[in-house]
């Protein structure tokens, strides 16, 4: 939510969930309330580094205002850590009606990480949505897939997808960025960074995606465990160039949501128009239609007897040469 990207409104984050905990929807209902206060000030302050975290971890300007914002964070973290010892979110941590009937979807019969109905909960909508300047905040949905016993949940790759699904009904942003929960980004101006080899009209329409390397932290200084991976994110890299392209390494990508849908010239069709991915979806989020939507494409069986999982979906992106 941190880029320096505008307009805002064409910002979307979704957040997935796929345990289906009560306590990951709570965290990020905090950090959504958090954010009005952290974004402006990050903004104001021209904060290069933006995961709270590792600013406050580093050798950040002490004034007034870091202290300020720096309770708050701490505040927010007290809170979080409070819901999750006691293992439920109790009414004294709920603030109004709308995360009440957010809350009530988790205690079902029968409701299981491992057995449980789709869930789609917008947290903030772009456009109604402000920081304390005044600036509008970015779309941040949370996601959590429906699970069933008897159908294969294909773990991060089915998670992807679902998110590749609701994404395309609720914003359908012709740009996608996948990052990890325990990775962030160091750099608010990526996007741009992105979008230039994105517009390069020498690169367009063959340019599948852009990935960007990790960096880690406290590795020793010889890398005894290699842990640093160099050889997936440099060697296997450049040996990749001209066959296809490198691996797809999870996490710090952006990718043409185009090409989750076949190569350039094997064009494959999803099942529903809303899923195109020049689709224009210019409706509220918060519309019942678009709800209903959105779960309807993150339900576990919505992949049967199509090419989701094939030809159409993360693994497209191998298929073909791009």
């Amino acid at each position: 939510m941190a880029y320096d990207y505008y307009p805002i409104e064409k910002l979307s984050v979704y957040v997935s969930d796929d345990g289906g905990s009560e306590l990951t929807l709570f965290a990020f209902m905090e950090a959504a309330k958090f954010a009005v206060y952290w974004l402006p000030f990050c903004r104001e302050n021209n904060i290069i580094e933006r995961c709270p975290d590792a600013y406050f971890s580093s050798s950040y300007t002490e004034n007034s205002e870091t202290q300020k914002i720096k309770l708050m964070y701490k505040s927010m973290k007290t809170r979080i850590e409070n819901v999750i010892e006691r293992g439920k979110v109790d009414e004294d941590y709920i603030n109004n009606d709308e995360e009440l009937q957010a809350f009530t979807k988790f205690s079902i019969a029968g409701f299981t990480r491992h057995n449980h109905p789709s869930i789609v909960q917008v947290l903030l909508e772009s456009g109604k949505d402000k920081d304390i300047t005044g600036h509008g905040m970015p779309n941040l949905i949370y996601l959590s897939r429906e699970k069933n016993k008897s159908s294969p949940h294909h773990f991060k790759a089915g998670a992807l997808n679902a998110l590749l699904r609701v994404s395309g009904i609720m914003t359908n942003a012709p740009i996608i960025l996948t990052l990890d929960c325990d990775m962030y980004s160091n750099d608010p101006s990526t996007p741009q960074r992105a979008l230039c080899y994105f517009l390069d009209q020498t690169l367009w329409p063959k340019l599948g995606f852009v990935q960007f390397p990790q960096c880690f932290h406290e590795l020793n200084e010889a890398d005894i465990y290699a842990s640093e991976m160099k050889g997936l994110f440099h060697t296997n890299a450049m040996g990749m160039d001209g066959l296809s392209g490198p691996n797809y390494v999870g996490t710090g990508c952006f990718f043409r949501r185009r090409a989750f849908f076949g190569g350039p010239s094997s064009f494959e069709q999803p099942k529903i128009p809303e899923l195109y991915p020049d689709h224009v979806a210019n409706k509220p989020i918060r519309a019942a239609e678009i709800l209903q939507q959105a779960h309807y494409v993150a339900s576990c069986n919505y992949e049967d007897e199509s090419n989701w999982g094939s030809k159409v979906s993360f693994n497209s992106i191998l298929i073909g040469p791009w």
